[in-house]
């Protein structure tokens, strides 16, 4: 029987700029990293811990001990089992998809086929165009931003925004990138007509999608603002482990599947199929995340209408540099499953 065991470190990793969102700011993200080594070989896992989930690197650190107690060599071999595992005594959704995909690429290593068996998905290689995020900053600090980063050799631009200043941010970015804008507001508005009103002062510029704009649980809100709202809606914070999809085609045009949000990649398919299915558009998404987990959505992209996998351009210094970027488009520098 092989010799395997699993192993944990943090991951501290400082970022090029302070990453704003409407709900808080960061100038550095500490992820968790998983290793499952067997024999020789070492197979990877990234968590990206998510506050709007009440999830930290302590409670990570804390459920991964406790995973790997629960650990047995035999459940190498049954993926029932281990999801067994960690359902019976759940772990928050980052660290599923970490120890999910580490188990995956260890399984898939000596298989080929047990990626698209696990996940119904085949696994993609190619190259993806993505979009690239700027966070919540100062309007006048916008068009440095753009040239400092080069940002128009991207198809598309994500403008994350809060409530007040989101016009006017979308506007000035509009000056100096003639392309796609995505909008993400992180559930920062409460009043779909005072958004609505401010969509239509914008309808002359290319607003690809509005992200998120209301808090999740106000979905009367989400049904009235899908219904009048000439900009598609895509949901994100209403997207986690085992979404009533059913439900969110009523409120929503289109889902962001976050591998991290998901819990993994056979949960992370299942959305992406079934909301294909249902005639929502699907969007792969990323948390700030290192090229671990950014080549994990790009690997079960293959389908989706738009992809937003920047969540490594932000860190400073990226560890792997597994994925890289060349105007606009993310190319896998590496497909082998273990580092």
């Amino acid at each position: 029987m092989a010799n395997t065991f699993w192993e944990g470190k943090r991951l501290h990793l400082p970022l090029k700029y302070t990453w704003k969102i409407s709900r808080n700011a960061s100038d550095e993200k500490i992820n968790f990293l998983v290793l499952l080594h067997i024999d020789e070989k070492t197979f990877a896992g990234e968590a990206a811990p998510n506050v709007r989930y009440g999830e930290s690197i302590e409670m990570i650190e804390s459920q991964f001990s406790d995973f790997t107690k629960k650990w047995d060599a035999n459940l190498l071999n049954d993926e029932i089992k281990f999801l067994e595992v960690l359902d019976h005594d759940p772990v928050c959704q980052s660290l599923r998809f970490a120890l999910e995909s580490a188990y995956v690429h260890a399984r898939s290593y000596s298989d080929p086929a047990f990626f698209e068996r696990f996940t119904g998905i085949p696994l993609f290689a190619g190259t993806l165009a993505t979009s690239y995020t700027l966070p919540i900053m100062d309007p006048g600090h916008i068009q440095a931003f753009i040239k400092d980063h080069n940002l128009t050799r991207f198809d598309s631009l994500k403008i994350k925004t809060g409530k007040e200043e989101s016009k006017e941010l979308i506007k000035t970015a509009s000056r100096y990138f003639d392309k796609a804008i995505r909008v993400d507001a992180n559930e920062a508005w409460t009043d779909p007509d005072l958004l609505i009103r401010e969509m239509e002062e914008l309808k002359s510029l290319p607003l690809e999608f509005i992200e998120q704009p209301f808090p999740s649980e106000q979905k009367d809100v989400y049904k009235y603002f899908k219904k009048y709202s000439k900009v598609p809606v895509i949901a994100d914070e209403s997207i986690t482990f085992s979404p009533d999809l059913k439900e969110i085609k009523e409120l929503f045009h289109g889902v962001n599947m976050k591998l991290m949000k998901a819990g993994g990649y056979r949960e992370g398919a299942r959305i992406l199929l079934k909301s294909k299915e249902l005639g929502l558009k699907t969007m792969v998404g990323c948390m700030v995340e290192t090229t671990l987990g950014i080549r994990s959505g790009m690997w079960i992209s293959g389908h989706s209408d738009y992809i937003d996998l920047d969540g490594s351009f932000v860190i400073d210094n990226e560890p792997f540099k597994l994925v890289s970027e060349n105007l606009g488009r993310l190319v896998i520098q590496t497909s082998k499953f273990f580092h």
